[in-house]
């Protein structure tokens, strides 16, 4: 009599060792590396964009046969961006008044992004990450609660909607998965996530911030970020001399007939202070771009860039064909049996072994296919990954002689947008074109005979 059984193609201890200890666990820092702050936009007017050091804590398992992932945040919070009508200003935290760098630290951050990783032929894959709950910069691992997708839904390796980049696989539509099988063998191997890319969907709240800013323009209307201004008095402006019966001096200045026409002009200097800064910005964008040439150059002669198939010929390579792992149905034939039971086993046994064989051609077809199409190039791939792995460790060992002051296009930029025109140099510019404009209004004098 025939008895179903369901056995693991290999060992009962090979399908254990499966189940116990797949896929890998560590830390994972956006692109710009562990020391160097990411900054985030937020959907505040008052608080554009906060900036601050960044790292993921992963790990991947499966349990009972299928995935699980658990991801948590760990940030710290180093400065903010705040816009008045002066202008947008870059604090750093610990320089802000007490209360404003409290409630700063109370922001809130949950990151929604992609884990990357080399597949075994030097491909691109990834994995979605989520944090969980917003968590505040304080050292704390965020809250979060391990997630279990499905085998065919796990592992990223393409975009049919937004391009071949991986930082384009954030858009959830036409991502494509690799099928479980293939899956399963990544984690089976082993999964080292070596890189975060931070997704559009990421959100930030600065809400206890904007408040604080608030409060504190109450309090202290003459700080940078505050909209209105204690009033000063000028000669230019309304001035009183000291009797309390004393005239205002109505004497007008070269270009304001009084205070009114310098408020109406305000608008108009804060534009052309706009566009000063821009262009300011601009110019230190290049300047920074012809340091860190010399940076780049330096990496580049002591490193040299890695020849071969460009990354998206590497992605693009499938992987090879081979058998599918996983659970058989096999039947028992050893119980009593008469001649013609043992004639059907027999034809069976025959059936089963002719299937088999066909199988076998068919995936040595298949791979010799695999082999003609891709062969070349995978091999590429994975000699030039081995290239690009040496290529890295001799950027970090040579990276502190080519670049000694840990020089970046945002610090550079930073650093000189310090010299920026300000609005006094705004009101400058504004005067002298209402000079020229003054001189090219006035007639041509005539001479009389």
């Amino acid at each position: 009599m025939k008895r179903i059984l369901l056995t693991c193609l290999g060992s009962i201890a090979a399908c254990a060792a499966f189940a116990a200890a797949p896929g890998g666990e560590g830390t994972i820092f956006p692109p710009e590396g562990r020391a160097v702050p990411t900054c985030f936009n937020t959907d505040s007017k008052t608080v554009p964009e906060i900036c601050g050091q960044v790292q993921v804590r992963w790990k991947l398992s499966a349990l009972m046969g299928e995935p699980v992932a658990n991801f948590g945040l760990v940030w710290s919070l180093n400065s903010v961006r705040v816009r008045s009508s002066t202008g947008v200003g870059v604090y750093a935290v610990d320089r802000l008044p007490q209360a404003v760098a409290l409630a700063a630290r109370r922001s809130q951050l949950m990151v929604i992004g992609l884990g990357t990783f080399l597949g075994p032929q030097g491909a691109t894959l990834a994995v979605e990450v989520d944090t969980g709950a917003p968590s505040r910069p304080d050292g704390k691992v965020s809250f979060n609660v391990p997630g279990s997708p499905n085998w065919d839904r796990f592992i990223i390796n393409g975009s049919s909607q937004s391009g071949a980049a991986p930082a384009a696989w954030c858009e959830e539509k036409g991502r494509s998965h690799l099928e479980p099988a293939r899956a399963k063998d990544e984690m089976r191997q082993g999964v080292r996530l070596s890189g975060l890319l931070i997704c559009p969907r990421t959100t930030v709240s600065v809400d206890a911030l904007e408040r604080a800013l608030e409060q504190h323009c109450k309090t202290t209307p003459q700080a940078n970020w505050c909209e209105e201004k204690p009033k000063t008095t000028t000669n230019a402006e309304t001035r009183f001399d000291a009797k309390p019966d004393a005239k205002p001096d109505a004497r007008p200045g070269l270009l304001h007939g009084d205070a009114l026409d310098r408020a109406a002009d305000k608008p108009q200097v804060q534009r052309v202070h706009a566009r000063l800064v821009e262009a300011f910005r601009r110019d230190a964008q290049a300047a920074c771009g012809q340091e860190l040439a010399l940076v780049n150059a330096c990496l580049v002669k002591a490193c040299p860039v890695v020849a071969g198939p460009a990354e998206e010929q590497c992605r693009a390579v499938p992987g090879k064909p081979s058998r599918r792992l996983g659970p058989v149905l096999t039947s028992s034939d050893s119980g009593p049996c008469n001649a013609r039971c043992e004639q059907e086993r027999a034809a069976a046994r025959e059936a089963s072994r002719r299937r088999q064989a066909q199988e076998e051609r068919e995936l040595d077809e298949a791979r010799a296919a695999w082999d003609t199409r891709w062969g070349d190039t995978a091999r590429e791939c994975s000699a030039q990954q081995r290239a690009r792995s040496a290529r890295n460790q001799c950027l970090r060992a040579s990276e502190s002689a080519c670049n000694p002051a840990g020089l970046t296009v945002e610090r550079c930029v930073e650093r000189r947008m310090a010299q920026a025109p300000d609005m006094a140099a705004a009101q400058s510019v504004l005067e002298k074109d209402i000079r020229n404009r003054q001189r090219s209004d006035q007639p041509a004098s005539r001479f009389l005979d």
